[in-house]
C-alpha cells in the first residue's frame, strides 16, 4: 500500500525559505540603428549606435557608463562584441544598449553580439550581421527622437528654436554621428582632445539651398559625436526649414530648423533730395539698407491721426537721435522719413525697428542741409505757373507733359533742408499754412552762374520748401543750377533746361 503524499501549498514553501526564481532569458537583438537618427542601415567607423531588443540588460535603470577616461568595454555587466571584440559602451537598458562602433572596423559587414553577465552566468544573444559603410550620417534632434527639430546651436552657444530662430547669414552648429574617419584619428572610446576633421566631403542644404560649411569634424570633448559648422543661406523664413547633411555622398535624415526673416541692416543715411550725408531737423531723409521693411508702399490717409504724420508704417518705425520720425515710404531697401525736431548738431544715431529686429546707423544733423528735389537725378524739380513740369519737351514721354523754362518766367522749385522758418513749422505735423525762411537773405540761387531773383522761399508742406524763382537771361540749353544757404550748397551737377 502506497503512502499518500499531500501537496505542499506554495505559501508553506515560502515560509520555509524556498524561493522560486524564473530562468534568466538570453538577450535578443531586433535592430541596430544610428544613435542620433534611430534609422536602421549601415554602421560607420566611430559611430554611436543603439541596439534595440529584449533582455539586453537589467530592467533596473542604470546611469550612463562613461568615465573620466572615456567609455568602458563593459557597462553594468553588458558587453557588445563587434567582430568578436568588445566595443566601447555608452549606456544600457533592458530594451536598448548604446555603444560606439570601433574606429578600426573595415569591410562591408560586421558581426554584432550582446553578452550579459547576470547571476554568475553569461548570457549571449545570437550573432547579428550588420552592413558597414565609410559614412552613415545621422543628426541629433532636440527631443532625442531622431525626428523634427535638429540639435542646432548658434554662435553664442544657445539652442536654436522658435524662441531663438536662425537667420540667413548666421553661423550654426549641428551635431550628429556616423560621419566616418577623421584626421587625426580619435581612438575608440576616447574623447576628441583636439580638432579632428572628417575625412569625407561634407555638404549641408537648408530648404534645398547649399550652405557654406566652415568645419566638419569630431566634437571636441565628445566621444563619437560629430559636428558641422555652417552658414545659413538666403532662404525664405519658415518654422520648419528642412536641413540635410550629406557626408561622403550619404544623406542624413531630414531635420528641421526655424529660420526667421533676416534682421534689418542700415547701409547709409542721406538727404532725400541731394543724397548728401548731412540732414536737418524737419528735412526729408532717405535710409538705405536691407530688410528694412517687408512691404513697399507710401503712406495713405488711413495712416494719419489728426494732424500728426504717421510714425509707424506696416510695423516699421524710425528714431533719429532717440526721437520718432514720421515715415512717408517703406520698402525693403529704402525708407523715406522726416527728421524729427531736434536742436542737436553733429553725428546722431539712426535706428530702424521692425518685427524682425532693429538696426542702427549714423547721420549728421546740421542747421542747414539744403538739397533740391530732382527729376531722375538730372533736372531740378520745378513747375511752370500752369503746373507743367520744367524739363526738355517730351522728357517724360506720355507719362507727363514738360517744356523748358523761359528767361523772365517765374518758376516754382522744390527742395528740403533749407533751415528755420518764421513761424517755426513743427516736424511730424501737417503744414497748415506756408512759412517763409527766417533769414531769406542768406539764400542764393544761381542758374548758369547768374544770380536769380527769389520772390518767395519757405516751407509749404511737411519738410518741403518752395522757391518762386525768376529765370535770368540765359542762352538755350541745359544750364547748371545751385543754391547755397548758411554756407552750405545744394548738390552739384543739377540742371534746368532753357528755351528762349
Amino acid at each position: 500500500m502506497h503512502a499518500r503524499v499531500a501537496a505542499i501549498p506554495l505559501r508553506t514553501l515560502l515560509l520555509f525559505g524556498f524561493v522560486l526564481s524564473a530562468q534568466a532569458q538570453n538577450p535578443t537583438i531586433s535592430a541596430i540603428v544610428n544613435g542620433a537618427s534611430f534609422s536602421a542601415g549601415p554602421v560607420a567607423p566611430g559611430m554611436l549606435a543603439t541596439l534595440v531588443g529584449t533582455n539586453l540588460a537589467d530592467s533596473t535603470p542604470k546611469p550612463p557608463c562613461a568615465t573620466s577616461g572615456g567609455l568602458p568595454l563593459s557597462c553594468n555587466g553588458v558587453s557588445v562584441l563587434v567582430n568578436g571584440n568588445a566595443a566601447p559602451m555608452v549606456m544600457t537598458l533592458s530594451t536598448q544598449v548604446s555603444f560606439q562602433v570601433p574606429v578600426d572596423v573595415t569591410g562591408t559587414s560586421a558581426t554584432v553580439q550582446v553578452a550579459r553577465q547576470t547571476g554568475g552566468q553569461t548570457l549571449q544573444s545570437t550573432v547579428t550581421t550588420v552592413p558597414v559603410a565609410p559614412t552613415a550620417p545621422g543628426l541629433y534632434t532636440t527631443d532625442s527622437s531622431g525626428r523634427g527639430p535638429g540639435a542646432f546651436l548658434d554662435s553664442k552657444g544657445k539652442i536654436v528654436d522658435v524662441s531663438n530662430p536662425a537667420r540667413p547669414g548666421d553661423t550654426l552648429i549641428v551635431f550628429g554621428t556616423g560621419f566616418g574617419a577623421t584626421n587625426p584619428v580619435v581612438n575608440s572610446g576616447s574623447p576628441a582632445t583636439q580638432v579632428s576633421r572628417v575625412v569625407a566631403s561634407v555638404k549641408v542644404t537648408v530648404s534645398g539651398q547649399d550652405a557654406a560649411v566652415q568645419f566638419a569634424g569630431r566634437a571636441v570633448g565628445q566621444i563619437g559625436m560629430d559636428q558641422v559648422n555652417f552658414v545659413v543661406p538666403q532662404v525664405p523664413a519658415r518654422a520648419d526649414a528642412p536641413v540635410v547633411v550629406n557626408v561622403g555622398g550619404q544623406n542624413s535624415q531630414t531635420v528641421t530648423l526655424t529660420v526667421a526673416p533676416p534682421e534689418p541692416a542700415i547701409t547709409g543715411v542721406s538727404n532725400n533730395a541731394s543724397g548728401a550725408p548731412g540732414i536737418q531737423s524737419g528735412s526729408w531723409v532717405s535710409i538705405y539698407g536691407t530688410n528694412l521693411s517687408a512691404t513697399t508702399r507710401l503712406w495713405q490717409s488711413s495712416d494719419f491721426s489728426g494732424t500728426a504724420l504717421p510714425t509707424v508704417l506696416d510695423g516699421v518705425s524710425v528714431k533719429i537721435n532717440g526721437n520718432s520720425a514720421a515715415i512717408y515710404y517703406v520698402s525693403p531697401g529704402q525708407l523715406n522719413v522726416q527728421a524729427p525736431a531736434d536742436t542737436a548738431t553733429g553725428p546722431v544715431q539712426v535706428q530702424v525697428t521692425n518685427s524682425n529686429g532693429s538696426a542702427t546707423g549714423t547721420a549728421t544733423l546740421q542747421t542747414y542741409a539744403p538739397g533740391f528735389f530732382t527729376f531722375q537725378g538730372k533736372y531740378v524739380a520745378a513747375v511752370h505757373a500752369d503746373r507743367v513740369y520744367v524739363a526738355p519737351a517730351d522728357y517724360f514721354g506720355g507719362a507727363a507733359a514738360s517744356r523748358p523754362a523761359r528767361p523772365g518766367e517765374t518758376l516754382e522749385l522744390y527742395g528740403t533742408g533749407f533751415g528755420p522758418t518764421t513761424p517755426a513749422v513743427p516736424a511730424g505735423q501737417i503744414v497748415g499754412s506756408a512759412a517763409p525762411l527766417t533769414d531769406p537773405a542768406q539764400l542764393h540761387i544761381r542758374i548758369g552762374g547768374v544770380p536769380a531773383t527769389v520772390e518767395y522761399a519757405g516751407i509749404v508742406a511737411a519738410g518741403q520748401y518752395q522757391f518762386n524763382v525768376v529765370i535770368p537771361v540765359l542762352p538755350d540749353g541745359d544750364q547748371p543750377i545751385v543754391a547755397d544757404i548758411g554756407g552750405v550748397s545744394t548738390q552739384s551737377g543739377l540742371l534746368i533746361t532753357i528755351k528762349n
